[in-house]
Formats: structure tokens, C-alpha cells, sequence
């Protein structure tokens, strides 16, 4: 009987630690060295507005030492988005995307809080600290979305994008336009939208290739020129046609009108000016055009749309703050940390 109860003594010991190793949290997180005071947070929102303070409760306490003061500390993050387009040019998508997320200051104290035992609340077993921290003005972001008219474009370029950055977009645009042979769906588009070249001359420089693939004619620069005389003429075809003439009179006896019709024929010949030669003039079309887009064309011209000019700039900041909790001996504990935006 004895043996029984050891033996039934001895199962519930084991039950008892086997319960111990599942729920026992803090053995589950088990910290060699030092253990600083336990500390929970909560903040008032996930974003603060620049040059104003984020609220926040903290919650501590400590079996090992007494606890000394509190500290709120966070690292900042700078947030750049980009974005250019060619809105000129349809006729091929050419933009150009920048994000980047990059670090501007480590983690590091912002405030620092004394301890006293009034923030002690029964209710909770636990200090209860009722705060706030700040946030620099000077963290405000910064948008610049496509703007509708110049004022101002020269300087937030060059403060946002770079000294040389409209010139090396329009050089990636040239990538795309200047082929071999040019590009004449993106010319048309630059050289009418922009009124550089009238109508007429346009038409002249324009001549169209059928393409058995897609069952269409296809556009594309002159690369020959008909040279016609100016004094010669060449008989392309004649017409035949009738010419009538009706005469009428009365008939002494019944005085009805009588008609009496004549046909007769005549010839017409067409004509046009006689080929004096085929001139190559694709080499003069694409000199022509080539000088226009080089000095007459600018950066501005081509991100101008519909909506303003396609050019985008945001910057914005972020931080990750954490509250730590100091001990007498200088051991502390960190909470989780927060990410805030600032707008």
C-alpha cells in the first residue's frame, strides 16, 4: 500500500513540473546575467504631427533592485519617393522611379523621466508613468506633386532631383527616340505638340511602307524625294466624252414642237509634270529634326501634361521608439518598439 501512495505521490510531482515547464513564460525566456525592472508601454496613435508631443503610458516595476528613472528613446528614418514621366511622348512609356528608405539617426535618448514611488498603482501592482515625448518640427513632410505652372521649378529641381537631372532624363529620352532609323511616331508627337514644324512640311517629310504582317501602312520618315520639271509634261491617260446639242421648232401643220439631237464626241488628255529625278533626302529629314529636338526641345517640355507637370516628389520621416526602464545598479529593459509616422 505504501509503494501505491509513493507511486501515486511521485506522478503528481511530475504532473506538477510538467506544468510548470508549459505555462511558465518567463522560463520559456530565460536571460543569463543581469534582469532589469519589467516594463510595458502604449502610445497614443501611430503617427505625431511635426513640432508637437506623442502621449504614451508606461508601466513598471521590479522584484531584483530599486528602480532609478525611465528614458523614451528612438532612431529616425528618412522615407524619398520619385517619379518623372515623359508625358509628351505616347507613343512609348518612358519614367523615371526612385524609393528609398534610409537611416538618419541611431537609436538615442529623447527624454528622460525620474522615478517616484506616487506613480505606484494598487489596481495594477505596478508604477504607472503618464507622459509624453517629443518630436522636432523640423521632421515635417515635404511633397511637391505635380505642380501647374513654373514658379519656383528651377529650385526644386535641382533640390530634389540633382543639378544634372533634367539633362539626363532627356538623354535616356533620346535613347528611344533617335534610333536607326528615327523614331517617327515620337517625332510627330514631339514636333506637332510642341509647333516646331508647320503642317505642310510635316507632310512632306512623312511617306508610308505596307506592312503584309499587319495588314496596314505603316508611317515612317521619307527616304526618297520625287523630283519633278517644272517645264515638261507627261500624258498620263485621255477621256472620251459626248457632247449634245438640241435644236427645236414648230411643225407648220400639227404645231408641236420637234427636237432634233446631234452628237458629237471630244477627247480630254491628263497630264502632269515629267520626272526629272529621285533625290535620297532622308540624311536632310533626319538633320532637320535631329537639331530641333537638340536645341528646341527642354526637359520642362517634355514632362508637361494634361494634369500639370508629371513630376513627383515626397519625403516623409519615420521613427522607432522604445521605452526603457533603469534600475539603481544601471540594468535596464527595453520595451517593444513603435513605429510612428510623422506628418
Amino acid at each position: 500500500m505504501k509503494t501505491i501512495f509513493k507511486m501515486l505521490a511521485m506522478g503528481c510531482i511530475l504532473m506538477t513540473v510538467a506544468a510548470c515547464e508549459k505555462h511558465d513564460f518567463f522560463d520559456e525566456n530565460t536571460i543569463t546575467g543581469a534582469v532589469g525592472p519589467e516594463n510595458y508601454w502604449t502610445i497614443e496613435s501611430a503617427a505625431v504631427k511635426a513640432g508637437e508631443s506623442m502621449n504614451f503610458v508606461g508601466q513598471y516595476y521590479s522584484t531584483k533592485a530599486e528602480i532609478d528613472h525611465s528614458e523614451v528613446w528612438y532612431d529616425l528614418h528618412m522615407k524619398e519617393d520619385k517619379l518623372v514621366s515623359c508625358a509628351l511622348i505616347k507613343s512609348f512609356t518612358h519614367s523615371y522611379t526612385s524609393s528609398i528608405l534610409e537611416q538618419q539617426r541611431v537609436l538615442q535618448t529623447i527624454q528622460s523621466y525620474p522615478h517616484s514611488q506616487d506613480l505606484w498603482e494598487d489596481s495594477l501592482r505596478a508604477y504607472v508613468l503618464r507622459a509624453s515625448f517629443p518630436v522636432s518640427g523640423t521632421l515635417a513632410p515635404v511633397a511637391w506633386t505635380n505642380p501647374k505652372d513654373t514658379v519656383g521649378f528651377a529650385k526644386n529641381l535641382k533640390a530634389y532631383f540633382g543639378e544634372s537631372f533634367a539633362a539626363d532624363f532627356k538623354a535616356s529620352v533620346s535613347e528611344k527616340i533617335n534610333t536607326n532609323p528615327l523614331n517617327y511616331a515620337a517625332y510627330m508627337e514631339v514636333l506637332k505638340g510642341l509647333s516646331l514644324l508647320d503642317t505642310a512640311t510635316l507632310n512632306w517629310m512623312t511617306d508610308s511602307t505596307f506592312d503584309k504582317n499587319s495588314n496596314t501602312w505603316k508611317k515612317h520618315f521619307k527616304q526618297n524625294d520625287s523630283i519633278w520639271s517644272a517645264t515638261l509634261l507627261d500624258t498620263i491617260g485621255t477621256r472620251i466624252f459626248d457632247t449634245m446639242r438640241i435644236d427645236r421648232w414648230r411643225d407648220p401643220e400639227t404645231r408641236k414642237w420637234v427636237y432634233d439631237t446631234v452628237y458629237y464626241t471630244d477627247t480630254m488628255y491628263y497630264t502632269k509634270p515629267h520626272l526629272d529625278s529621285v533625290k535620297y533626302v532622308y540624311p536632310d529629314i533626319e538633320k532637320r529634326v535631329t537639331a530641333l529636338w537638340n536645341d528646341s526641345v527642354e526637359f520642362i517640355d517634355l514632362i508637361l501634361g494634361s494634369d500639370g507637370y508629371a513630376i513627383e516628389f515626397n519625403r516623409s520621416f519615420l521613427i522607432n521608439a522604445e521605452m526603457r526602464v533603469y534600475d539603481e545598479h544601471g540594468t535596464y529593459s527595453r520595451t517593444d518598439a513603435k513605429e510612428i509616422s510623422i506628418l
